[in-house]
């Protein structure tokens, strides 16, 4: 493992026993908005490769979260945001195949991802000022989360 890679490795490992999993969430969701926001320049500066390398980060991000969701304790939620990451992902993967739409596909993608991320960053919010579970009733907000139950990630 490369130097750079250790570095981060453990950056990221403290960070996983430091920081509360509802902010890791929040920042997971920064990291691909920032990701499509990248890709979006490059694909209006014709920089495909760019495009192509920005979006599979992004989309690294929304499968990493996908796969961290506790379908056995999660509920309605869990489906909900299974649902959720499964279509953020394909329209991810539309965007290399239809380039000339790609700039729009992207802003749309990145709306949908900040209202979740404003959802998650006010669970993360409630529970810094409290101990409560993370609850559905908090994670609600349009078509993009469900209406009942817990959220638990595994690590």
């Amino acid at each position: 493992m490369s130097p750079q890679k250790n570095a981060q490795y453990k950056a990221y490992s403290i960070a996983t026993r430091t920081v509360a999993k509802t902010r890791q969430i929040v920042m997971l969701y920064d990291g691909a908005i920032r990701f499509l926001k990248q890709a979006q320049v490059a694909s209006a500066e014709n920089r495909i490769e760019d495009r192509f390398r920005l979006l599979v980060r992004a989309s690294d991000i929304i499968v990493g979260l996908q796969s961290s969701i506790d379908f056995d304790n999660g509920g309605e939620v869990a489906q909900t945001l299974n649902k959720f990451y499964t279509n953020i992902s394909m329209r991810i993967l539309l965007v290399n195949s239809r380039p000339k739409e790609a700039v729009v596909l992207c802003e749309e993608i990145i709306g949908e991802i900040k209202q979740m991320r404003d959802v998650w960053d006010t669970i993360d919010s409630s529970m810094s000022t409290t101990e409560a579970p993370v609850t559905a009733a908090a994670v609600s907000s349009g078509n993009t989360a469900a209406s009942s139950g817990n959220v638990t990630f595994s690590a």
